[in-house]
């Protein structure tokens, strides 16, 4: 009785799906349609295709890598019972389909997720029941990038939808080592360089004083591929210098000029849409043009004590050679005298 039970739910089915394009589950039989299928186990009735809609909450992700990213799709209505829920989430590539994901009765498989994404997804299972799904992906790599279909089905029917993920490779950014020692009325340049190197003239870029405790402290900012002097505070109004032309090589080069004490601080370099940043010290002083006036001075008293010894020396020549003619000229008198 129920061989003949389950041939008449199966040819009942099948017929129905032939007439009228539904997707039919019996209780003891199981019409493989398509490789979607392989997730299903039989529900007690046969479904309409086209009930459920399934909508991704966010069509494009941007991360980068070792970070983590939550991709959330939503499903109407919402299902009476989880057990009655099954998804397939996927990421597609050039190269291959990759599982991400599968649930089947409301548990889920993880001996059918792909190593590739082995022990990096949790599911959120408290917000299944209000027609959220929820991945969250961890330690993401440059390979997740792709784009992710997932799959739901219900006893409402089936629907699907799909987003984006690009995962870029996590850049360090560095400032010059070198200590960055300049004069009063002078110019400094400032540098940073990221790595890898990336193309920064779309970026959002600023220059800093990490220094001081104020709301506004930008040096130079340069954001829609142009310089913005509105942010700038207002003591390095156009002494500011971006090269722009080292920005699609990675290299962040700020000139300041007519450098004033106040200038002496702690810079700090942004790139914001990659959220790296690094600092650099500068110092700007007038110790140098006092030593060189020491030095001067110095020298000049050296110069006028060689001098006053030379003037004394010759000083001293002449009043012996004035003395020698005088002794000379009172000999030469008396000896004409004793002739007489």
């Amino acid at each position: 009785m129920s061989v003949f039970y389950s041939s008449v739910r199966f040819l009942l089915c099948w017929s129905l799906f032939s007439a009228t394009e539904t997707i039919c589950f019996c209780p003891d039989s199981f019409i493989l349609l398509s490789e979607w299928f392989d997730l299903l186990l039989p529900l007690p009735l046969c479904l309409s295709a086209g009930t459920l809609v399934v909508n991704v909450a966010q069509t494009f992700y941007q991360a980068e890598e070792n970070h983590h990213i939550t991709l959330e799709w939503t499903f109407t209505p919402k299902t009476l019972s989880s057990s009655n829920i099954y998804i397939l989430c996927q990421q597609i590539t050039d190269q291959r389909a990759s599982r991400l994901f599968h649930l089947h009765e409301g548990v889920e498989v993880s001996k059918s997720q792909d190593e590739q994404f082995s022990g990096r997804v949790q599911f959120d299972k408290d917000v299944l029941r209000e027609g959220r799904l929820r991945l969250d992906v961890s330690r993401l790599r440059t390979e997740d990038s792709g784009l992710y279909l997932c799959e739901v089905k219900t006893e409402s029917g089936s629907s699907s939808d799909k987003c984006r993920l690009n995962v870029t490779a996590t850049h360090q950014i560095t400032c010059q080592t070198e200590p960055n020692q300049a004069e009063e009325g002078g110019d400094v340049s400032l540098q940073c360089r990221l790595d890898p190197s990336v193309d920064l003239r779309k970026e959002t870029l600023e220059f800093t004083r990490a220094d001081l405790n104020r709301e506004y402290d930008v040096v130079h900012s340069y954001r829609h591929e142009k310089d913005q002097t509105d942010p700038q505070m207002d003591q390095y109004r156009d002494r500011t210098t971006l090269i722009h032309e080292d920005l699609i090589r990675g290299i962040i080069s700020l000139k300041i000029s007519s450098l004033t004490l106040t200038d002496s601080g702690l810079y700090r370099c942004y790139v914001k849409d990659l959220e790296a940043s690094c600092t650099m010290n500068v110092t700007v002083g007038a110790e140098e043009v006092e030593n060189v006036g020491a030095i001067v001075v110095a020298v000049l008293a050296v110069l006028l004590f060689v001098l006053g010894l030379i003037i004394g020396v010759l000083v001293k020549r002449r009043n012996l050679s004035i003395c020698q003619r005088r002794e000379g000229g009172g000999d030469q008198g008396r000896e004409l005298a004793d002739v007489d």
